[in-house]
């Protein structure tokens, strides 16, 4: 027995690789080798199971028993790839925790948006961080493999189609494939400048395009044929509450988030046949570092008189949600688009002003808006 470790299969600090020669057996096209606990010492078995739950290409299936294959055919005549490897997988990563055990996420815009990419982490998948940010991108992989995690990082511009090729091509080549993909990258830096249809520069309106919804396109281009040779995969496109109703600015990114619903739904319709899940999330109010910098405190007050809840949105909300839609907790989720706004949305307009009845409104809420500041 001897243990290795393999840079160029890890992108990060390396992984311990569990090497028994003699025991393995090469059982898929995907590369995949099973090891049978029972040819191996008792002394060893967690040894191989620690192995086989680090391997950085998910490379090491564990089974029980040596059971024929003319056994298991006649079990299943022919699962899937995927299928395979879920019925395979011990029991205990199929609860809660553990729910990416063997899977690759892909998290765009990873390093302002990191709770998405460090929940996966928590759970057992190996994650590529890709962010135009580079530090940003680089802290949050040092954020995950401080919890023990994969990760691997990677500055990129998704509006560019050869640096998206590259990136998967980067993905696959260190991680084997992929499987979860977190279409997060967004031009929020453009936001200050988007304005009103008549005030607004054309030139905002096309860098918005070209990296909100082209740079959202080119990334499922890439991973579509890629989850379907691993028998499936999901998709998360991160839309917004803004996708949904209109404002009086923000034009351009309002318009790219609604034609990303229509993107989710489409391709959720064109490729679910091959076991592809497409689901469009659409945050509210969600009080990242990025915006607390930029909303005041009148602001922030008029947009939390029409939320339902009593608080704001954390990033942990999200990616909460992203992490259940991109598991098998939600597989038979698929096309559609998830507000998580605490209520924002599901009200009429006048609810912040106490709704049609009188009666409805907090005691002192008529003195509390006359007295507020008028932003």
């Amino acid at each position: 027995m001897r243990v290795v470790v393999d840079r160029d299969l890890c992108g990060t600090t390396g992984q311990c690789v569990l090497t028994l020669p003699g025991t393995f057996r090469q059982r898929e096209p995907d590369g995949v080798a099973e090891v049978c606990v029972a040819t191996v010492p008792q002394a060893l078995h967690a040894a191989v199971r620690l192995a086989a739950s680090q391997c950085p290409v998910a490379a090491i299936r564990v089974i029980e028993s040596e059971a024929g294959d003319d056994e298991r055919a006649s079990a299943d005549p022919s699962p899937s790839p995927a299928e395979a490897e879920r019925r395979e997988r011990p029991t205990q990563t199929r609860g809660t925790m553990g729910r990416f055990e063997g899977k690759v996420a892909l998290v765009t815009g990873a390093g302002a948006g990191k709770a998405c990419a460090l929940a996966i982490a928590r759970e057992g998948g190996r994650v590529v961080v890709a962010d135009i940010d580079r530090s940003a991108a680089i802290a949050c992989t040092a954020q995950i493999a401080a919890e023990a995690g994969h990760a691997l990082a990677l500055a990129m511009d998704i509006a560019d189609a050869q640096a998206v090729a590259a990136l998967f091509e980067t993905a696959e080549r260190h991680f084997g494939g992929v499987d979860l993909l977190v279409n997060n990258a967004s031009a929020m830096h453009l936001t200050p400048r988007d304005r009103a249809i008549l005030d607004l520069d054309l030139a905002v309106w096309d860098q918005t395009m070209a990296t909100n919804l082209r740079g959202t396109l080119l990334c499922c281009r890439q991973a579509i044929p890629r989850m379907i040779a691993r028998g499936g995969g999901a998709i998360v496109n991160m839309s917004s509450c803004q996708g949904l109703s209109a404002d009086t600015a923000q034009t351009s990114y309002a318009a790219s988030k609604a034609a990303m619903n229509m993107l989710s739904a489409s391709l959720a319709t064109q490729y679910g046949h091959a076991q592809i899940r497409c689901n469009a999330v659409a945050p509210g109010l969600i009080m990242t570092e990025r915006l607390l910098a930029k909303l005041d405190d009148c602001m922030q007050l008029h947009l939390r008189r029409h939320q339902l809840l009593p608080r704001v949105g954390r990033p942990e909300d999200v990616a909460a949600l992203v992490a259940f839609l991109l598991s098998d907790d939600a597989a038979f989720i698929t096309g559609q688009v998830v507000c998580i706004d605490g209520g924002m949305m599901a009200h009429v307009p006048t609810y912040a002003d106490g709704g049609n009845s009188p009666a409805a409104r907090p005691a002192g809420d008529t003195a509390e808006a006359a007295a507020a500041p008028r932003c």
